[in-house]
């Protein structure tokens, strides 16, 4: 049990604090290159890259109902704000709801990444784990750069 609480804890702060989540999209070439070179070095069986474009389809779905919900939930928010029968009873649990959202976001994220690797075969899972690892290393490098620009 303190396991659990302790996993869900962790996501959640990721999922929080991940300033990827508020962030727009943009073009990342960078990350669609990694994902490129990944998929090349996998050397993915046809059968496997059906089943992953299945997973990120019924993927991509999952995420757009969660994003709904979240701007249905921020738009609450600016009503409730916006309204004489503000309260803090009313705002925390909107924040309460928005914070769950974005932890069942960042489960559904993981899941999904877990459901890709249990496709793989050994020797792709370990270079699955291996680019996992480079690639968290240059989002490492990413944050700490975007602080510093920010505390100068």
């Amino acid at each position: 049990m303190k396991n659990l609480v302790l996993v869900l804890s962790i996501l959640f702060a990721i999922a929080v604090l991940n300033p990827q989540i508020y962030s727009q999209k943009k073009d990342h070439s960078k990350s669609k290159e990694f994902r490129t070179n990944l998929k090349d070095q996998l050397n993915l069986s046809e059968e496997q890259e059906k089943k992953i474009e299945a997973l990120k389809l019924s993927h991509e779905e999952v995420l757009i109902k969660f994003r709904t919900d979240l701007e249905l939930k921020e738009l609450e928010i600016r009503k409730l704000k916006s309204s004489e029968k503000f309260s803090r009873s009313a705002m925390i649990n909107l924040t309460k709801e928005i914070s769950a959202i974005k932890n069942d976001m960042a489960l559904a994220r993981l899941n999904h990444q877990m459901d890709v690797y249990d496709l793989l075969d050994e020797s792709q899972r370990k270079i699955w784990l291996d680019k996992q690892e480079q690639f968290g290393h240059i989002k490492h490098k990413m944050k700490n750069k975007m602080r510093e620009r920010r505390d100068w």
